[in-house]
Order: C-alpha cells, then structure tokens, then sequence
C-alpha cells in the first residue's frame, strides 16, 4: 500500500478530525492516480499480449472503484474498500512493471486481517479469536510483533478480537517493522523508539543549487509561471530539482519532453506533502526542459550537475524521491523506510530511464537489496522517510 495508508492509521491513534482523515484517503487517490498518468505503459505496443493488457485494465478498473467507494465516506472505517481497490490496483501496476521488464509477475501480498487500513501483511502467524479455533493469518510487521510479544494487535474495534484494551503508548510502526526484520533475523529487537529524521552526514546536496550551477540552469521566483531551464548538452540526459514553498494547491507539471500522446509528461508534487522533487529526465534532443508552476507561494528549480550528485559513502538518509551515485561492486544494502507508502530503488540506466527493479516495499519496512556490480546512479521513488546503509 501507499503512504495514504501509514498516514491514515497514524490519524487514528492521534485522535486527527474525521475531515483530516479523509483527506489522506483522498490523498492517496490522487497519488495512484498521478502515478497511473505518468506510467510509460502504451497499451498500443502490447496488443500481442492479453494477459500484460489485462494487467493495465486491471489497474484502471481499481483507481476508478477506488474513487467510487469513496463517495459518502464518513471515516477511515468506512474507506476500508477504497484501500482494498487501490491495493489491487497497485498490484496490477508493478505486475505490468515485472512483465515489461522481463521478470515473474509479484505474488500478491494480502492486506493485515486485522485492519487493511495497517497495509499490507509481512509474514503469517498462527491466532485464535476468543472462543475460536487457531488458524493461521496473515498480518503486517506490526501486528506480528505485537502478537508474538504476547500483546493484542493494534486496537481497530473490530468486534472478533474481543481483546482487553491496550494500556501502554502505541508503538512506533517503523521501529515495530524493524523490530520484526531483528526478529527474523534471530536478533533480540530493540524497544521502539519514537520517530526521529534520518538526516545526511553532511548537508544535503539538493537543498540549494551548486555554486557552479550555471544561471540558465537555475529560476527562483513566485506564482503561477512558465519556467525554461536549457540544458548544458541537449544530448544528455538531466537531473531536475524542484522545491516549493507551499503544497497547498500547489503542483508543477514537467511538460517538455511529451509522452507519446503529446500530453505533459509528469506532474510533480502535487497531491502530497513534500516540497521537494528530484526527477530524471531523459534527453529528448531539445535544449530546453519546460515547466508550467501552479503556487502562491515562491519556488526554486534547478538542473542539477552530475558531478554534485552525491556518493553512498555511509548511511544515506533522506524524505522523499532521490538520486544517488554508488560505487559499485554488489555491495549489500540495508534498506529502510520510516514512514510513507510505496518504496522502490532502482538503479538508473545511463540515458536516465529506470533499469533494474533492486527494492519494493510499502510502509515501514527493512530490507536488503544487492547493488549492482557496474558503478553508477540509483533512483529512489517514496513520499516518506527512508535510509539505505551499505
């Protein structure tokens, strides 16, 4: 599931208004949605393959449930459907990824029995409702923990657990997912801690423009404009930075290159909380990267220079999409998010088009993933906080 699905559960357990948290819902929306118009997928080019075109349908049938079941929803309760269908839809989308890409479909992952608000399940356990048979559920990481610690799962009112109301503060769910990665590993877990920022070693390298940046390279200003950054070689590819000063009916759409329907490529931002984008952008022969900003606010773009991108040297910890140099070798990663929704790390192809899928999760999570054995640059896809540690 997507980071609509970590913000509801912590709008539950922090008492937010039920306007609030609806607005997550309708947050998540909006991302599959987006994530669906800026998906390379051409139906037109796989007409020889019914199983891949199903696939996309599949994914277009559940954005459009989705928004359906979400008409007259009161609360998060009531939205549980909406997270099901956008569930299924996501599924089908990384199952059109695998086939284009030339690996297995992903097996399908259920949603937590205790609540598909908690995202979805990590591993099985064996449990048993008051006065019931055991039998064997799947349950996010979490719930595993909290069951296995001998504790009931997270409180969600469902009726069947009839369970004694949890006493102590909630857990942490990041520090509760790593925990259980510790666990299966055949490590005592650590208490949980409260959540903290995960900041670079030193100054992130995209909070401002190099020094070097060239002016061309580089607009700041404020309100609803075109912006043209021109590109040092319009043969190359190019690494654009976007920062907003608010999100709030705020969003920036990339409209140059166009997509094969001549339509804007991508929109960013827009729909979630962060300020900051970092986007690969493929060469197109043109000088010219174009955007169109829709804010009150003020904003500052950026074509970032290769050269400033930074090395994963040690723990590299940011919020967010980001790009990153590696230095090769297949070192191990240990990788992390805190918070959020949908995770991926890809390693970038040199004409900056996403290669090889290296991790994919949802929510909080730890896992590791090899780095390739060829130097170059990987790409981070969330809308949460995350690390990666050789």
């Amino acid at each position: 599931m997507a980071d609509g699905i970590v913000g509801a559960i912590a709008g539950l357990f922090s008492g937010r208004r039920r306007e609030d948290e609806l607005a997550l819902v309708d947050a998540e929306i909006t991302a599959f949605g987006e994530m669906l118009a800026g998906h390379p997928f051409v139906p037109g080019r796989h007409q020889d393959d019914p199983g891949l075109l199903a696939d996309y349908q599949r994914a277009l049938d559940a954005y459009e449930q989705a928004k359906q079941n979400f008409v007259g929803d009161r609360n998060l309760r009531d939205a549980a459907d909406v997270l099901r269908a956008l569930d299924e839809g996501r599924h089908a989308l990384a199952c059109v990824d695998a086939v284009v890409e030339g690996r297995p479909r992903p097996q399908r992952r259920p949603l937590c029995f205790f609540d598909p608000r908690h995202g979805q399940s990590t591993e099985e356990v064996r449990w048993a409702p008051s006065e019931g048979a055991a039998r064997m559920i799947a349950v996010c990481a979490a719930d595993a923990v909290r069951l296995a610690e001998g504790r009931p799962a997270i409180e969600n009112g469902l009726r069947e657990q009839r369970l004694a109301p949890q006493t102590g503060p909630v857990p942490n769910l990041a520090g509760a997912a790593d925990a259980g990665a510790q666990r299966r590993m055949g490590r005592r877990p650590t208490s949980a801690l409260p959540p903290r920022p995960f900041p670079l070693a030193s100054p992130d390298p995209y909070e401002t423009w190099p020094e070097h940046t060239g002016v061309r390279q580089r607009r700041e200003s404020r309100g609803n404009t075109g912006v043209q950054l021109v590109r040092t070689d319009p043969r190359k590819p190019a690494l654009l930075v976007v920062h907003l000063e608010r999100t709030t009916n705020s969003w920036v759409e990339l409209t140059s290159p166009p997509d094969d329907n001549r339509r804007p490529r991508q929109i960013l931002t827009h729909g979630s909380l962060l300020t900051r984008a970092i986007v690969p952008v493929e060469a197109d022969g043109r000088d010219e990267i174009r955007l169109q900003v829709h804010t009150r606010g003020r904003w500052q773009f950026w074509l970032h220079p290769q050269e400033e991108i930074p090395l994963l040297e040690g723990e590299l910890g940011s919020t967010g999409s980001y790009v990153v140099r590696h230095p090769g070798g297949q070192v191990p990663l240990r990788i992390t998010q805190h918070d959020g929704g949908a995770f991926s790390l890809h390693s970038l192809r040199p004409d900056f088009r996403l290669g090889s899928l290296l991790c994919r999760g949802d929510g909080p999570f730890t896992a590791t993933a090899v780095a390739p054995r060829k130097a170059g640059l990987l790409s981070v896809q969330s809308r949460g906080s995350w690390s990666i540690a050789p």
